[in-house]
């Protein structure tokens, strides 16, 4: 059986690691923020209509600071809904759990960067069709089980015999 003190301060490093590596483009500070210029990102969707609720919103450069996206039902952002914030330097971002509507997506306008406004429409599989797929591959594992049940059963019979 391990240590668990030895297991203990292992996890805590680790944890402290991972809390203390990010990537240089994600950490600013406000004097490099106010010497850049202005960036123009440009937003782009995986999808315009989505059938699963997940999708994929990309960036068509790496960051150059810490930039948050956000979600409004309304095109004029009137109302913000939800605020992801995208770190490190990657260019994609995955947003799931999203139900049927419209939304709208941008950047957070700052004095250093702005963006374009992208939209989804979320539009789920028919509640029908999702249990019928469910329940007929419910039903076709079932009978690869049995099959595979009764085939072990048999091999085991004629080992015997």
């Amino acid at each position: 059986m391990p240590k668990l003190d030895g297991f203990s301060i292992h996890i805590a490093l680790l944890f402290l690691i991972t809390l203390l590596a990010r990537p240089a483009a994600a950490q600013s500070t406000p004097d490099t923020e106010q010497a850049q210029t202005t960036t123009e990102y440009q937003l782009s969707l995986s999808t315009e209509r989505s059938r699963e609720g997940y999708f994929v919103v990309s960036l068509d450069q790496p960051p150059q600071a810490q930039l948050t996206l956000q979600q409004s039902s309304d095109k004029n952002f009137n109302k913000i809904d939800a605020e992801f914030v995208w770190f490190g330097d990657f260019t994609d971002m995955t947003l799931t759990g999203f139900g049927d509507g419209d939304y709208f997506f941008r950047l957070k306008p700052t004095a250093v960067t702005t963006s374009n406004v992208v939209q989804l429409q979320v539009q789920h599989y028919p509640s029908w069709q999702a249990y019928g797929l469910f329940f007929t591959g419910l039903f076709l594992f079932s009978i690869l089980v049995v099959t595979l049940i009764g085939l072990h059963m048999r091999t085991r019979r004629q080992e015997v015999a």
